[in-house]
């Protein structure tokens, strides 16, 4: 592993060092955090070094409980990411995803320390055997629970902040080095403190870049809107920034048109930007909001152009009323009976397995079951509900025998009679197991008709 990836590890572990160091001297958080990498030099994050598909111990995290009181601790595997600024930062728990934190192994999530306890938690990382060589940050969240909110004041907001602990874990992998920055854009962006540009950036290469450094240049025709410097700092392999330049004067009309220049050199190469940014209708609403000048009325899109949007969005609108009753009708049970039962004989048909028909009643004076969500809930994902009227439904169950549908329908039974707030004599349930030469009509009229639980053998060839 190279110098430079050292000096990046210690960096990104800052934050987390800082929180350990005001932990230890009281703070709102009572845990003590210690990293103990399991090989080179004592550190307070891990870095290893591994091959393709291979499970390495990255070392141990000891949590110490100093109060007189029971502390209740969470560790979640956190994704490795860049500031806009430049720099390392971790996403929240939960951000583990698909990258480099889904590798980590953690030997707990959850601990419980007794006053006055330790305990060590194993930390290792397994690499997947399709993973490309690169070196890659991940970490290791760590947060004490039942935490009292630190509350601040400061310009008029109050926020409430709690301590939590990230521990880098940087992973190398052997392989050919590429370094690569890439500009991808840049947008505005109006912030309480002013008009903003974002130069959108992405490292798509294998290498966690140090000491990446640049300027920016803002034009508007000759006029020099901003110059600023970019970093220096460091850029994660595989994330991307909105690096900000604030312009807290410009007070652009709507239509105006900026020229974007910048660079940013790295290890291996420069990434350059020339684009041209438009402050448009969108941009120009949210200036007047925070007391610039007033937007123009008109989006500045063709009439004809507008009325078929709008028109456009009426039968947009319309269609999604119209799936989303249908949907319902289908939760409610509302899909053609025959049509279910033709569907499951054409399937038995291929795989020579029985279909059950098991028909839900109700007696009049009981309460319906306002809600086939009841029925559904007590059916496989291959049962079909269909309502046959208002207070009889009909399951048709593919690939289900006689002895199958009789357990199926007891369930069912007992189920809908605590729904309906009756009692067992105020649900009926009936199963009937398909024959091979019945059509999908017959099998209906069959059900429909019966008043008595029916049974027939199954069929060898359906």
């Amino acid at each position: 592993m190279r110098h430079g990836a050292a000096a990046f590890a210690a960096f990104a572990i800052l934050c987390g060092a800082c929180d350990v160091a005001s932990a230890r001297a009281g703070s709102r958080s009572s845990l003590i955090v210690i990293p103990s990498p399991a090989s080179g030099p004592s550190l307070s994050y891990f870095k290893l070094s591994t091959g393709h598909g291979r499970l390495a111990r990255a070392g141990t995290i000891a949590l110490r409980n100093p109060t007189r009181r029971r502390l209740h601790v969470v560790l979640d595997p956190v994704a490795g990411a860049t500031i806009d600024t430049l720099g390392s930062t971790y996403g929240l728990p939960g951000s583990a995803g698909r990258g480099p934190a889904s590798w980590l192994r953690l030997g707990r999530r959850g601990v419980t320390l007794a006053a006055g306890a330790t305990v060590v938690v194993p930390i290792s990382v397994h690499v997947p055997a399709n993973a490309g060589a690169g070196d890659y940050l991940a970490g290791v969240a760590v947060e004490q629970l039942d935490q009292q909110a630190r509350s601040a004041i400061r310009g008029g907001v109050s926020a409430a902040s709690v301590v939590r602990y990230a521990i880098g874990v940087e992973t190398s992998i052997p392989g050919p080095r590429h370094p690569l920055i890439q500009f991808t854009g840049a947008r505005l962006e109006h912030q309480p403190a002013g008009l903003s540009f974002l130069l959108e950036a992405h490292n798509p290469g294998n290498v966690i870049l140090q000491s990446v450094a640049g300027r920016a240049l803002i034009t508007q025709g000759s006029r020099v809107v901003a110059r600023a410097p970019l970093g220096p700092g460091t850029f994660v392999t595989a994330t991307s920034i909105g690096y900000p330049i604030l312009t807290p004067r410009e007070r652009p009309p709507e239509g105006a048109v900026y020229r974007v220049r910048a660079y940013l050199r790295y290890s291996g190469g420069t990434a350059r930007l020339d684009t041209l940014v438009h402050f448009g209708h969108a941009a120009a609403l949210s200036q007047q909001i925070y007391g610039g000048p007033k937007a123009g009325r008109s989006s500045g899109l063709p009439r004809w152009l507008v009325a078929a949007l709008a028109l456009l969005g009426v039968a947009l609108a319309a269609l999604a009323v119209a799936y989303l009753l249908l949907a319902r009708r289908r939760r409610d049970g509302g899909r053609s009976p025959i049509r279910a039962i033709e569907a499951a004989l054409r399937a038995a048909e291929q795989s020579g397995e029985p279909v059950s028909l098991i028909r839900v009643s109700l007696a009049a004076n009981g309460a319906a079951p306002s809600k086939p969500a009841l029925l559904r809930s007590r059916l496989r994902q291959s049962d079909c509900l269909c309502r046959l009227d208002a207070r009889r439904f009909l399951v048709v169950a593919p690939d289900t025998d006689q002895q199958t549908a009789q357990a199926l329908a007891s369930d069912l039974r007992r189920y809908a009679s605590r729904g309906a707030g009756a009692d067992g004599e105020d649900v009926q349930v009936e199963v009937r197991t398909a024959t091979a030469d019945a059509s999908a009509a017959e099998l209906l009229e069959l059900v429909s008709a019966t008043q008595r639980p029916l049974h027939a053998p199954v069929p060898s060839d359906c």
